[in-house]
């Protein structure tokens, strides 16, 4: 072809040349954001670490995971542990008090059970009578003694096994909710 005929054609054909023009410029400009926010990205991830290859910095990245994974579980076991002994201690407790002898002005006697949050423990009975007063310790056992129990240190006992189970269900609630 000669040159004269490609100048006929541009003339001819000006706005089909000036659209794909318009058309390759836009194109331009959207590959010209998309590598500025690219790079900007590439920029956050390398900050505060000039002068490192991007293996470098990923294996970094990778062994501070895998501490921070360790220091987790650690915290775990140390938690359960930790839960295991709180649930050894005395928490729930209950006191009734009651009338223990006719002959006696008010309920100064009183059954007061301490007991774990397994049910172990033991119940402490106060008899107040107007010549003398007994006191009588009971072991608990899963909320159970191997003594005989009168029905105050029963009720006692089930009052205070009634806040451990109050207590289980609030606990129950609180993991349901945060899953």
């Amino acid at each position: 072809m000669d040159l004269q005929a490609i100048n006929q054609w541009c003339q001819d054909n000006l706005w089909l040349l000036l659209l794909i023009n318009f058309v390759l410029t836009i194109e331009v400009l959207i590959l010209f954001v998309a590598t500025h926010k690219r790079l900007e990205k590439y920029r956050y991830l390398f900050k505060g670490n000039e002068g490192r290859d991007l293996e470098s910095l990923l294996l970094n990245l990778s062994g501070k995971t895998h501490l921070l994974s360790n220091t987790i579980n650690n915290l775990e076991e140390q938690m359960t542990a930790h839960q295991v002994r709180g649930e050894m201690h005395l928490q729930n407790w209950a006191l009734i008090r009651f009338k223990a002898f006719q002959n006696t002005g008010s309920d100064q006697s009183f059954a007061l059970a301490l007991l774990d949050a397994a049910g172990d423990g033991v119940v402490l009975s106060s008899l107040f009578g107007r010549d003398e007063s007994r006191v009588y310790c009971k072991p608990v056992e899963q909320g159970q003694s191997i003594y005989p129990l009168s029905e105050e240190e029963k009720e006692a006992i089930a009052t205070a096994l009634g806040k451990t189970k109050k207590r289980e269900r609030i606990k129950s609630f609180i993991n349901l909710a945060g899953r």
